[in-house]
């Protein structure tokens, strides 16, 4: 058995350290995985700040990273084959998902595992114990017993297939939370992040007579010009909340039908209740953290809103991710949203250029130094 690094978070704000940790065996139902490619989440970067302290159970030290791809090096009994039922090999790529309790009311009775409040979370798990290799910025990963995971089609590169093992599939889920858009929609995207794009691009698979996005900085917008946003709404050009709602309304007629709030920005879900038209229906999923926003609630109840929460997404969100990426690659360039590659010791720089936006997804390829 021999050893891998991994990169650790001892405490919140700091620099990572880089420490080794005996490569795991595979118990029954497990996998071992030797990452290829880990992109940067928003989450990881609100992990490492402590914003999600107190709301989920994390556990210091860790070993962030939630969005991977990489080759199984071991197969526990039981393992060998997919949540799809496709036979699992040495050498396959594979993703894998977060892991519910399945004994609990959000699991059996309400059909929502990403609500489970046991959820096994490897990237806030104390990464101190075995199997060691919790989350994703690591040269190795354990996917443990229970979780759901995927071998990724040969046309999904893996930096693709680590940046759809969650922003693609939260979107995913996103969509099927809000249910029908067709051509008679418009929809509006708050925010033109990575969750944002994918939105973006994913809406626009379904036709809507207006699909605009607000956001920034320039660089970005234009990837969501090219993923099929009918008009953006540039924050730095119009900083102003009340003035954004106002040119929204404008583009959409009064208000939009459809509004994703994949932002997280401070106000991002108040102004989307400003902007939305009669019986709009509004998802939010961008706010994990920060301060309450107050929200005109005489306006959900007037316009007749329609307002739902979710997150994340479970198994079945990231094959249809897979799929998307994999069906659509000649339509969507994704490689636009895909930044510079670090190696592991220079997690800290892919951080700082998530925080500062410098970047819209840092890929980490844990085989360089």
């Amino acid at each position: 058995m021999t050893d891998a690094r991994a990169a650790v978070l001892t405490e919140y704000r700091a620099p990572f350290t880089i420490e080794t940790f005996p490569r795991p065996a595979a118990e029954p139902g497990a996998l071992v995985v030797d990452i290829e490619a880990a992109t940067v989440c928003g989450s990881d970067v609100h992990v490492w700040a402590g914003d999600l302290e107190g709301r989920l159970p994390i556990s210091l030290p860790l070993i962030l990273g939630h969005e991977m791809a990489g080759r199984v090096t071991a197969i526990g009994p039981g393992a060998d084959v997919d949540s799809l039922g496709n036979p699992v090999r040495i050498g396959d790529r594979v993703v894998w998902a977060h892991t519910p309790c399945g004994r609990c009311r959000q699991c059996t009775l309400d059909k929502e595992p990403t609500q489970c409040p046991q959820r096994y979370i490897g990237y806030m798990a104390d990464c101190s114990v075995p199997p060691h290799f919790t989350g994703t910025f690591a040269e190795v990963a354990y996917v443990v017993p229970r979780a759901g995971r995927l071998v990724v089609p040969d046309g999904v590169e893996s930096a693709w297939a680590a940046a759809g093992s969650c922003a693609v599939r939260t979107v995913v889920r996103a969509l099927d939370v809000m249910g029908r858009i067709d051509f008679t929609d418009t929809v509006v995207v708050q925010g033109a992040g990575p969750v944002g794009l994918f939105t973006t691009a994913l809406a626009s698979l379904h036709g809507p007579r207006k699909l605009v996005v607000v956001g920034g900085p320039a660089d970005r917008l234009a990837v969501a010009s090219e993923w099929g946003a009918t008009d953006v709404v540039s924050i730095d050009e119009h900083p102003d909340p009340a003035e954004r709602v106002g040119i929204v309304r404008d583009l959409t007629g009064g208000g939009p039908s459809v509004a994703f709030e994949m932002a997280g920005a401070p106000g991002a879900g108040a102004e989307g209740v400003d902007m939305l038209g009669r019986n709009g229906r509004y998802v939010l999923m961008g706010t994990l953290g920060g301060e309450k926003q107050q929200v005109d609630v005489a306006r959900i109840v007037g316009y007749g809103l329609r307002i739902r929460g979710t997150m994340s997404g479970d198994i079945g969100d990231y094959a249809v991710a897979l799929d998307a990426l994999d069906r659509f690659s000649d339509r969507f360039d994704w490689n636009r949203v895909l930044g510079t590659t670090y190696g592991l010791s220079q997690l800290d720089q892919a951080m700082d250029a998530m925080r500062a936006m410098a970047e819209i997804k840092p890929v980490l390829d844990p085989r360089m130094p």
